[in-house]
């Protein structure tokens, strides 16, 4: 199955790698495409890859999230981990 999701934290280049790569070592996951403008990866996965899996992998990685809406407050123009 593939599926968009937003990702939240991303700043900068880096921070595109480190999602990408975070979300590519999910077991389960067989592609990742990230970008920047907007801020989202699809993710191509077996359906019994879960959200909670993905953010538990953004989170290890730095201060990622995927997020459905624009957070209101929580961190939203603050880098993941390489842009503060």
């Amino acid at each position: 199955m593939k599926q968009t999701y937003k990702i939240n934290g991303m700043s900068c280049g880096s921070c595109k790698q480190t999602v990408e790569k975070a979300l590519q070592e999910v077991t389960g996951v067989s592609s990742v495409q990230v970008s920047m403008n907007p801020p989202e990866a699809i993710v191509e996965k077996a359906d019994s890859v879960t959200l909670n899996q993905l953010n538990a992998a953004l989170s290890k990685a730095g201060n990622y999230s995927i997020g459905e809406e624009e957070p209101s407050s929580t961190q939203k123009n603050k880098g993941g981990c390489c842009c503060g």
